[in-house]
């Protein structure tokens, strides 16, 4: 790694402060400089709204700014394409929620249970926020999330626990979509229940939900149902996870 290369726990910390020292009553930025952030942070917010529902490629930047309320020109000045503002959703979004969540490993030294743990609190963080689950469902398998995303910690704890002599896996890459898909399946569905405001049908309630697919992604993994079941039951460890940014308000 190069000196001037951060890692995305460097990025996360040197994010949480700017936010931090933009927020400080002590601090106010020129009139200039945060209308520039607010048209960025609307913009931000449009995008992820759209692309939520509806994926990268069926959204126009025409379509952000008319959203977002802003020129269409205003878009250039802070994205040079489409391309772009969707890498800095998912590292906004997505990136900082899972280096975030990968501090998980902090607390539990079995990989079967971080994995159990991590999808289970991206589950529910899907029901408790909708648009952050559908669009982490629009791009879960993207290059992009491969790289900065939650995908990237997935694939890191599977292999884990493969070295570790804890999962039985063969073949990686097949394993890995497996999981990952079924985390996506009840992200999808607890997403759709909370945003239609549906009553919990036979999924269950949340909670219910996200224990019963963690333990089936564990036997996914080779661990025996009973010993899946257990784990996938045990209390989520307490763990600060940054809110959606570009949250809009219900």
């Amino acid at each position: 790694m190069s000196p001037i290369e951060k890692t995305p726990a460097a990025q996360l910390a040197l994010a949480q402060e700017s936010t931090a020292a933009e927020s400080s009553p002590e601090v106010k930025a020129p009139r200039g400089a945060r209308r520039k952030r607010d048209t960025r942070v609307r913009l931000l917010g449009a995008a992820l709204h759209l692309m939520a529902h509806r994926g990268v490629g069926g959204v126009t930047i025409n379509e952000i700014t008319e959203q977002a309320d802003v020129g269409f020109g205003s878009f250039y000045n802070h994205f040079e394409s489409k391309d772009a503002i969707h890498a800095t959703l998912i590292e906004e979004v997505i990136g900082h929620y899972a280096v975030a969540l990968d501090k998980l490993g902090d607390q539990l030294s079995d990989p079967a249970e971080k994995i159990s743990a991590s999808a289970r609190y991206t589950m529910l963080r899907g029901h408790d926020d909708p648009t952050w689950g559908r669009f982490v469902f629009q791009t879960s398998f993207s290059r992009d999330s491969m790289s900065d995303g939650l995908g990237r910690y997935l694939l890191q704890d599977i292999g884990h626990g493969v070295s570790a002599g804890r999962f039985a896996v063969d073949d990686l890459p097949s394993v890995y979509i497996a999981v990952g898909s079924t985390i996506l399946g009840g992200l999808a569905a607890m997403s759709d229940q909370a945003e239609l405001n549906h009553e919990p049908d036979f999924f269950g309630d949340a909670q219910t939900l996200s224990k019963r697919i963690a333990a089936i992604l564990l036997t996914i993994l080779g661990l025996p149902k009973d010993e899946a079941q257990e784990l996938a039951n045990r209390p989520l460890p307490q763990i600060e996870l940054p809110a959606n940014p570009f949250a809009q308000p219900s």
